[in-house]
């Protein structure tokens, strides 16, 4: 099975809307769960939206999975509250976005019934870690949360990026950001981000959500924020703060999105990695077109 990819370019700045779709289709190798970080794509590196173009006799799942799943009934998901397009609630407090209708047909090819519950992403990694959750919606497989979790197969890749506030010229890399006195990156709690920016040795505002990022940067609580491209560019768009928080220079990282388990879970893991295989492409772009017009 060979996953077809697109990648996922920047988008208009209207409210309420998220991205517009850029362009190339590659043939990628079959990249097994658990290897790569968000630092460093692999060779060849998939772009968004990653999928397999059909169900394969590889993805059919054996009686000892299936047992596996009849007698587990429901899988408990952790899901996104503030990661749009990709995850976030309605108005009334439902999960939805990118990740949860991908998860929904992933669920109905496995023949299995699924529960979202929205929550911050810290608290996702924590109800995985303590087994709230069964699995998430999508986590990018970083060396720091292998000592915890397994991976499946990526379904899509994210660009992350560094977004300046007005009058921080400048600071286009990580490298400017650490020589700049006194400039303080804001980074959500738990994210990748987090990491990036501890591994840059960058002064950190470390906040709750998504959103709090930008704003920090649109108030100048924060000269700069790392953020991955999708969701900066949503929230920007809905803020109406185009002119204070802007991407600058080039993606510091890209982004695997895979669908996780704990990682003694290998029963799981084997199943979300035949679920990944059951969704061809032209579904998955069905999904990520519907979400990326609004």
């Amino acid at each position: 099975m060979r996953p077809l990819t697109l990648r996922i370019g920047p988008y208009p700045k209207t409210a309420l809307r998220a991205a517009v779709v850029a362009a190339c289709v590659f043939c990628a190798a079959v990249f097994l769960g658990g290897c790569g970080s968000s630092s460093q794509a692999p060779s060849p590196a998939p772009a968004s939206p990653a999928a397999s173009s059909s169900a394969s006799s590889a993805s059919t799942l054996t009686a000892a999975e299936q047992q596996w799943l009849t007698q587990k009934g429901t899988l408990q998901v952790g899901a996104f509250n503030d990661y749009p397009p990709f995850g976030f609630v309605d108005k009334s407090g439902a999960a939805v976005g990118i990740s949860v209708d991908y998860w929904k047909l992933v669920a109905q090819r496995l023949g299995v019934k699924v529960v979202f519950t929205p929550v911050l992403f810290a608290d996702q990694l924590d109800g995985l870690k303590k087994g709230r959750f069964d699995t998430l919606a999508g986590i990018f497989p970083l060396p720091e949360r292998k000592q915890w979790f397994a991976f499946s197969r990526p379904f899509t890749t994210i660009d992350t990026r560094i977004y300046a506030g007005a009058g921080a010229t400048g600071l286009t890399t990580l490298k400017a950001l650490k020589g700049a006195p006194g400039a303080k990156v804001a980074v959500v709690k738990g994210d990748s981000s987090q990491q990036i920016a501890d591994a840059a040795g960058l002064t950190t505002l470390v906040v709750k959500g998504y959103p709090q990022a930008v704003r920090a940067v649109a108030s100048g609580a924060a000269q700069a924020m790392i953020l991955d491209q999708m969701v900066a560019d949503y929230y920007v768009a809905q803020f109406k703060v185009a002119d204070k928080v802007k991407p600058v220079g080039k993606p510091v990282a890209t982004g695997q999105m895979t669908l996780p388990v704990r990682k003694d879970d290998a029963v799981l893991l084997g199943i979300l990695d035949k679920g990944v295989a059951m969704v061809g492409v032209s579904e998955f772009e069905a999904i990520y077109q519907k979400w990326m017009g609004r």
